[in-house]
């Protein structure tokens, strides 16, 4: 019968999964619209709000419009730039390959650093989206939706840990239905909304605070390219051609994100809507466009369902980017290793606390976390279409056929304009928005590099010294072996490590015990005589009642004797079923094994015994079932 604790496991995180299950599956253009794509679509249900915070410090609201359609045009310049990234590299690994690629390992790690910092905006601003957008409708208190957003997260990480499928008709069901809200909202706004009132008159504005407002609003509104890099990065998804029907998939979804972006955004303009200090401004504009409330509760669903599908699949994109990482071995290896559900539990476990720690700092602050959010985005966007220019660059070189080579020429020189365009936006943010929340975002991937680097040359350290070379001295033959067994009381585990260290023949063998307290030492003396064991007894004095110190120092005498010489030091274990059992057993015994294992010539053998609560807990163990 298997426990409770396996019985439990296996509800929340299912039963494992061989890897021969693991079978990769093409999917068509509409289903990678609705698995990769909710990311970037999302956004447009709080972009419009970015853009109009930017433009109403400077009273310049009435240039929302226009400001949107600005936005667009990046959408579409970056989207076609990004289409044909997407045809010259279709593996996973996508920006942070490319870049590392043409660019060289040092910008490769930039990158991946500014993703990793781009994925963790985009769960933070969803799930802090989505609790605004429940907050409106429910009657949840500010600081509520704080634990709401947390609450998003523990939901996301457990079904991500346990490694559920995307199910198609789920997302399309999900993207369909925020797409129809949006449409609906469009055709009631055009055809019953408001007439347009009159421009007032508007306050003095200077030409520089006109140009910083055009700017910060644009920036602000790029956030609308966050979840690009997924979208390109689901080539291997894709059925063959993969490149040509994952271009075309990308150029699908920025057509449909910069439609639903300019949809609400002249919505908003058209209701005069004010901000998002009382509220989404998509809501408001339901509020505003149909009586009683019930339309807006619906159109409130759309958006949280599909701001709580982006944040989810962006928990396996920031886990499948990690295991990269680790792998080129600038993350921890632990990071590259799949569980029995075949499930990146570290990059899902990291993702999903740091979210959590951005959510509470935050408050679930969108304007601040905006700010934060593009600048790790754009820095992989810039990169990426540099990469691409030099990739065109060597392709033009190469080419013979006038015509391919005018237009590799066209892609090269459409690369250079949006890499232009792109280290244009990221310049506003990080200059005008560097005090409101980009420095935080700066910062971690100053921090990220930095840390990978020095994790990158720990493992380049270790393989060095791991290396073998000839006539290495860790293949030569020590001259003796010495074993010492510790025998704390003469019980059966003692007896079995003493049975363990004859069998191994050792050139000297010894039982070492530590005189606590006298009449126990001289007990353990007179059993080990009558028991006739065959062994020596060695019994250590220490007068301070520690057990470690005087075993260590017999350890280390040997070595001063014969520093060639290797000790095997056997300690007796008990092996606990329970967990609060560890904490009665083995304590002193472990902080030996630690020290002696730091010890050069030492080998440390554990000696295991196992008590009644563990035999029954390997008894009643049921093996893996493989699930197909």
């Amino acid at each position: 019968m298997p426990t409770f604790a396996h019985r439990l496991k296996t509800a929340i995180f299912g039963a494992p999964i061989a890897t021969d299950a693991a079978r990769p599956v093409a999917i068509r253009t509409r289903v990678a619209i609705a698995v990769f794509g909710t990311g970037m679509i999302s956004t447009a249900a709080y972009a419009p709000d970015a853009v109009l915070d930017a433009l109403r410090g400077a009273n310049l609201t009435s240039a929302m419009p226009w400001m949107a359609a600005g936005v667009v045009a990046l959408m579409l310049l970056l989207g076609a730039a990004y289409r044909n990234n997407v045809r010259q590299r279709r593996d996973e690994r996508a920006d942070y390959g490319l870049v590392r690629e043409k660019l060289g390992p040092s910008a490769g790690l930039v990158t991946g650093a500014a993703l990793l910092v781009d994925y963790l905006f985009t769960v933070a601003v969803s799930v802090s989206a989505l609790a605004h957008f429940a907050a409106y409708v429910l009657p949840i208190s500010d600081n509520q939706k704080t634990m709401v957003g947390l609450l998003a997260i523990v939901v996301m990480t457990l079904l991500n840990l346990r490694g559920v499928h995307d199910r198609a008709r789920v997302l399309i069901a999900v993207l369909v239905v925020f797409v129809a809200a949006i449409v609906v909202l469009l055709l009631v706004g055009m055809f019953a909304g408001p007439e347009i009132p009159a421009a007032s008159a508007a306050q003095e504005t200077s030409t520089w605070s006109v140009v910083i407002a055009f700017a910060g609003a644009i920036a602000s509104g790029s956030v609308m390219m966050t979840g690009i890099e997924h979208v390109a990065a689901s080539g291997p998804s894709h059925e063959a051609p993969q490149g040509v029907r994952a271009g075309r998939t990308l150029l699908i979804t920025v057509a449909i994100a910069a439609a639903a972006f300019f949809a609400l955004s002249w919505l908003v303009w058209h209701f005069s809507i004010s901000g998002w200090a009382e509220g989404p401004a998509v809501l408001k504009v339901a509020d505003a466009m149909f009586v009683g409330t019930w339309p807006t509760v619906l159109i409130a669903i759309a958006c949280v369902s599909i701001l709580y599908a982006a944040a989810a699949s962006v928990f396996k994109r920031f886990a499948g980017l990690s295991s990269l990482l680790a792998s080129d071995s600038y993350l921890p290896r632990q990071l590259a290793m799949r569980n029995d559900r075949l499930v990146f539990r570290g990059g899902v476990l990291t993702i999903a606390l740091a979210s959590a720690v951005v959510v509470v700092a935050s408050r679930v602050n969108l304007q601040q976390l905006i700010h934060m959010y593009v600048i790790g985005v754009f820095t992989s966007i810039v990169l990426s279409q540099i990469a691409m220019v030099r990739l065109m660059s060597a392709k033009v070189a190469l080419e013979t056929e006038p015509r391919e080579e005018l237009r590799l020429k066209a892609l090269r020189l459409l690369h250079i304009v949006a890499a232009a365009a792109a280290m244009a936006v990221w310049a506003v943010v990080a200059v005008f928005n560097f005090l409101n929340g980009a420095w935080i975002a700066i910062g971690l991937m100053v921090i990220l590099v930095i840390g990978m680097r020095a994790v990158q040359g720990h493992y380049a350290k270790v393989r060095q010294e791991l290396r073998i070379t000839d006539n290495d001295p860790a293949a030569a033959l020590p001259s003796a072996t010495h074993g010492v067994v510790l025998v704390a009381q003469l019980h059966r585990p003692a007896l079995r490590a003493i049975a363990y260290a004859k069998a191994s023949r050792h050139t000297s063998l010894t039982a070492v015990g530590v005189k606590i307290e006298s009449h126990a030492a001289r007990e353990l003396q007179k059993r080990w005589l009558d028991m006739e064991i065959g062994v020596p007894l060695v019994i250590l004095d220490s007068p301070y009642r520690d057990i470690v110190g005087p075993v260590m120092e017999y350890v280390k005498s040997i070595h001063r004797e014969s520093p060639r010489d290797v000790v095997v030091m056997y300690v007796p274990e008990y092996i606990v079923g329970r967990w609060w059992e560890q904490f009665l057993h083995n304590r002193s015994s472990s902080r030996l094994r630690s020290l002696l294992l730091r010890t050069p010539g030492v080998v440390v053998a554990a000696v295991p015994w196992h008590l009644e609560s563990a035999a029954d807990q390997v008894t009643s163990f049921e093996p893996a079932r493989h699930v197909e």
